[in-house]
């Protein structure tokens, strides 16, 4: 009788990569899965993990994450049923930190950020320096790079430059749409799509530029959004959930550094300037992050007021600016059978707002989408889009990455990542991590003490 590491017998096993949504048994040694089936028997040395009554899913891939300077995030996702996820705006150095000093055992790949003044001269840099950013960034090990459009904008032009040199170094470039000209909303995606010009980018969370900010009209911002992205096949995007918009608070020279944490502060009612964020603060429409049981939540409006004012300004926020009938319909879209928009991520990670399951389930039971439809646009599309392609899927062979969910509270009770239980009955266990990264980058990443492994996402070619 053979043995296993682990035997998740009697649950649900729900994998459309390999037309698989029934009732079965998963074995797993080492890092990867090694059988399905009905009735496996495994030998005394195995742990068996009942899951009668269960769904078992591949672990949730999160396309858009913020740990780099939040390592509660990796306990957070990991709670929340991910096991692999790409920070959008960090640095290789910090996220190995976080990870082996408060890591969950997942698997991460990161984007640097361009901001202007701080790791680029100007909101206007030339090709050479482009280059030369992008190029140390993933000699240290960083996919590619992330342009900040809406909260720090380069030019229009600088935008383009960083897309194109980019596509040139053949690495990941992520933008949040907006630039000097135009603002984090439809205008701003347009704009992307337009500076683009066909080359491949990651598009992030399409739904935060449909909030009515330019027609009043979130869903028919929504429309227009998914006729620009029609006009752009090169490029990869996903969406969110969450009600929740997560930003910054930091002050400069009296007003809000982030352009979107301005137009959340108005979109309330509220002057973007240090006057007018205490008093959202105080009256509940601006809701601060603050640290309780190792874990990044929501304070109420006396706690958050008396946290903001002892951190001078430097804390995260969040604004319930998120309209849920834009978020649904980018969602469900799709285009020739496919989902226009392929990925759900959260833009979450150390932000209080990884909800892609529990969100995602009330979409099912609602019979908006099908379990299997879910499945294929939390794990399976993102992790293609990642150029994991062992990860998302149950196959023989696969990375052991699965969670058993719940279907009662849609909570991830147990969650394996790379052969490793970092989720037991709902418990996070699991600790250190390792990246994914491109050839360039993983030198510096093994010297780091982290392990790796290298991708090459086939659409960034």
């Amino acid at each position: 009788m053979p043995e296993y590491d682990f035997l998740i017998c009697g649950g649900v096993v729900v994998d459309p990569a390999n037309g698989l949504h029934e009732r079965g048994d998963v074995a797993i040694d080492g890092y990867q899965i090694v059988a399905l089936g009905s009735d496996i028997h495994a030998g005394p040395g195995t742990e068996v993990i009942d899951a009668d009554g269960a769904w078992v899913l591949p672990g949730l891939v999160d396309p858009h994450v913020h740990v780099s300077s939040k390592p509660q995030g990796y306990r957070m996702m990991a709670r929340a049923g991910v096991t692999c996820a790409l920070d959008t705006s960090g640095r290789p150095k910090e996220i190995i930190k976080g990870m082996l000093e408060a890591g969950a055992g997942l698997t991460m790949g990161v984007l640097y950020p361009l901001i202007p003044g701080e790791t680029v001269k100007t909101p206007d840099p030339g090709q050479g320096e482009i280059a030369d950013v992008i190029s140390r960034a993933v000699k240290n090990g960083a996919l590619g790079v992330k342009v900040l459009g809406g909260h720090i904008p380069l030019s229009p032009d600088a935008t383009a430059r960083v897309i194109q040199v980019a596509h040139e170094q053949g690495v990941w470039c992520a933008v949040h749409a907006g630039s000097l000209a135009t603002g984090s909303n439809i205008e701003g995606l347009e704009e992307l799509v337009m500076l683009a010009e066909g080359l491949p980018i990651h598009i992030a969370h399409v739904n935060s530029y449909c909030r009515g900010q330019v027609t009043g009209n979130p869903v028919e911002e929504a429309s227009r959004a998914l006729k620009a992205l029609s006009q752009a096949p090169a490029a990869f995007s996903e969406s969110y959930l969450s009600l929740l918009n997560g930003t910054d608070a930091f002050m400069q020279d009296g007003i809000p550094r982030s352009h979107v944490t301005r137009t959340c502060l108005e979109a309330g009612g509220y002057p973007a300037t240090e006057a007018g964020m205490e008093q959202a603060i105080a009256e509940g429409w601006t809701q601060i992050h603050g640290v309780r049981d190792d874990e990044i939540v929501l304070l109420s409006p006396p706690e958050g007021l008396k946290y903001y004012r002892a951190r001078e300004s430097q804390v995260y926020v969040s604004f319930a600016v998120n309209s849920p009938g834009a978020a649904i319909a980018l969602a469900l879209a799709q285009t020739n059978g496919s989902f226009a928009i392929p990925a759900l991520g959260t833009d979450g990670g150390g932000i209080p707002r990884n909800t892609t399951l529990q969100q995602g389930l009330a979409l099912v039971r609602f019979g908006a989408l099908s379990l299997d439809d879910l499945v294929v646009k939390a794990c399976l599309n993102p992790a293609r889009m990642l150029g994991l392609t062992g990860k998302g899927q149950l196959g023989a062979g696969a990375d052991a990455d699965v969670i058993v969910v719940n279907p009662a509270t849609g909570r991830a009770e147990w969650v394996i990542a790379n052969g490793q239980i970092v989720v037991r009955e709902g418990r996070v266990v699991g600790h250190g991590g390792r990246m994914f990264t491109t050839s360039a980058g993983q030198k510096s990443i093994t010297e780091q003490g982290m392990e790796s492994r290298v991708v090459s996402p086939e659409w960034l070619q």
